[in-house]
């Protein structure tokens, strides 16, 4: 809640006293001359512009749908839902209503890719909504950087902290959520078999898409899971023909023109912050990235253009 949360004390005091200061200056300048108003009105613009991305953005839940071709002669739904983030800005009431979305699009698998809690304070009990997704294949899962305890700070130093992870698998396993830890899990379609495989998060020690991958046929359609996209710059990963990635919030705040205020912390960049590419592997032209926003947010509880996304995958 609004400065009631210790970890986020300062960053919403600050956002309180750029309101507050901004709200001051707009009153005392339509007092004054023509440019008082001009000043005015932008401060009145950069209040509403701070109020909306603290307060309206990061609960505004937007579905993006993509049409992604495999060779696959059954047709699937597949809805990706990454960066939940339980903790201060992120609670089960808001998982609820991402739940309650992704079944209203009757999805036959979910993949949720990690950064379930935000921090060694989360309450994983948060994410109990999560028991209540229905997939007519399933609902799998990986675990992101978050959940191990390996963040970066405001000045993109490595932070780490306590590693939940063993904690946060536990829990959505009770919760009927396949966790894949370097392991694959394989699905039966119509006309077929898909492998839906994962990794543990690129930042920590024993993550290893080669185990993962490991007993797959080639001629088996395969999804990876992985909570950090950087996993295409692994040349083993190119045996996926789909992989689906979180982790960049979609740059969280953005400017029109100019994308990402702070770069995504990525080795791939602001060009991948977010979306489906095609990814050039040298041994096949099918294999694509979709990147989704995520639902939740790190460090300030803003979002600016960037849409808390349910990421909606449809396969034909």
């Amino acid at each position: 809640m609004f400065l009631l949360d210790p970890e986020i004390f300062l960053w919403d005091l600050a956002i309180l006293l750029m309101l507050a200061f901004g709200m001051i200056v707009s009153i005392l300048s339509f007092r004054r001359g023509k440019w008082w108003i001009v000043l005015g009105t932008i401060s009145l613009a950069c209040v509403l512009i701070v109020a909306y991305g603290s307060f309206v953005e990061p609960q505004t839940i937007t579905v993006s749908h993509h049409t992604v071709a495999l060779p696959i002669q059954d047709k699937l739904r597949i809805v990706v839902i990454s960066d939940f983030q339980v903790g201060p800005y992120k609670t089960a009431r808001f998982v609820k209503r991402v739940v309650q979305q992704t079944n209203g699009m009757y999805p036959d698998l979910v993949l949720l890719v990690g950064d379930f809690v935000n921090s060694n304070t989360s309450n994983v009990s948060d994410l109990l909504p999560l028991g209540d997704l229905r997939a007519t294949l399933g609902v799998f899962a990986v675990l992101g950087n978050h959940d191990i305890g390996k963040h970066l700070s405001l000045l993109r130093k490595p932070v780490v902290s306590e590693d939940r992870g063993t904690e946060v698998a536990r829990f959505l396993r009770e919760l009927d959520i396949t966790v894949l830890e370097n392991e694959h899990s394989f699905v039966t379609l119509p006309h077929g078999q898909l492998a839906i495989a994962g990794i543990t998060d690129v930042w920590s020690e024993n993550s290893d898409v080669t185990r993962a991958l490991r007993g797959i046929l080639p001629s088996t359609l395969t999804i990876l899971l992985s909570h950090n996209p950087d996993i295409v710059l692994q040349e083993e990963s190119f045996a996926a023909d789909l992989i689906v990635s979180g982790h960049t919030h979609g740059g969280q705040i953005r400017l029109p023109f100019f994308g990402p205020v702070r770069s995504v912390p990525t080795q791939l960049g602001d060009a991948f912050s977010q979306g489906l590419f095609t990814v050039e592997t040298g041994l096949r032209t099918t294999q694509q990235l979709a990147i989704t926003r995520g639902v939740g947010e790190s460090l300030t509880r803003a979002r600016l253009l960037a849409w808390p996304e349910i990421l909606v995958l449809d396969v034909e």
